[in-house]
């Protein structure tokens, strides 16, 4: 019998003792630990470029706003958020540790070589994600929706998908280890090599089958 993939390791995120933020707070800059941000708007905040990397440790971002923000190499741990609004999402070599985002709109997300251990993400809907070159460590995806996704040279460990949809995905050059795709409805893949490691339904390898054949060099004809 062959084993199934190891599920991810997640838990929820408990906050307490939150600090009530306001604009004098964010503009000491970060680390910004145990925060309550909600509502409030992020999309002036500009942590790229800094000496030394931002963070958020232990904050409720419910409900905030980081449209344009620039979050290159910032450090989410153990943080909410929910119910995020933003048509751009920059966050490259970001690293989002012990976490959860739900119920959030992100149109492009620009996330790659970023880092994401121990996340769970559930009731999204997502334009399109680039986590080219990322690493994902027990992550669990739950009723989400992507346009594109981009997991190119992207390593996968535990990572997996329930009652979620995807446009196209895009996995040339991926690794992945007990990764479990069977939740992930797929309209496309770009190179099912990039599969290896993952396990799928039936009806997937149905769909797959064409990029498969074309990976292997076999022709399918009547």
């Amino acid at each position: 019998m062959t084993a199934k993939p190891a599920e991810p390791r997640v838990a929820p995120v408990t906050l307490r003792g939150l600090i009530e933020a306001d604009d004098l707070d964010l503009d000491e800059g970060p680390p910004f630990d145990s925060l309550d941000l909600t509502g409030m708007d992020l999309s002036r905040l500009d942590l790229a470029g800094r000496s030394l990397p931002g963070s958020f440790i232990e904050c409720d971002l419910t409900g905030t706003t980081l449209d344009g923000a620039r979050l290159d190499e910032v450090e989410f741990s153990g943080c909410l958020l929910d119910g995020l609004g933003a048509s751009l999402l920059e966050a490259p070599a970001s690293r989002w540790r012990r976490g959860t985002i739900s119920r959030s709109r992100i149109g492009a997300a620009t996330l790659h070589g970023s880092r994401w251990e121990q996340m769970s993400v559930d009731g999204c809907r997502w334009g399109f994600v680039n986590l080219r070159g990322a690493r994902l460590e027990d992550v669990l995806f739950s009723n989400c929706v992507f346009e594109d996704l981009d997991l190119a040279d992207a390593e996968l460990v535990r990572v997996a998908f329930e009652g979620c949809s995807a446009s196209s995905v895009t996995v040339r050059g991926a690794t992945m280890s007990d990764v479990d795709l069977r939740g992930l409805e797929i309209d496309d893949v770009d190179d099912a090599g990039g599969l290896r490691g993952a396990t799928i339904s039936p009806l997937q390898l149905a769909v797959l089958g064409p990029a498969l054949a074309r990976r292997l060099g076999i022709q399918v004809d009547d």
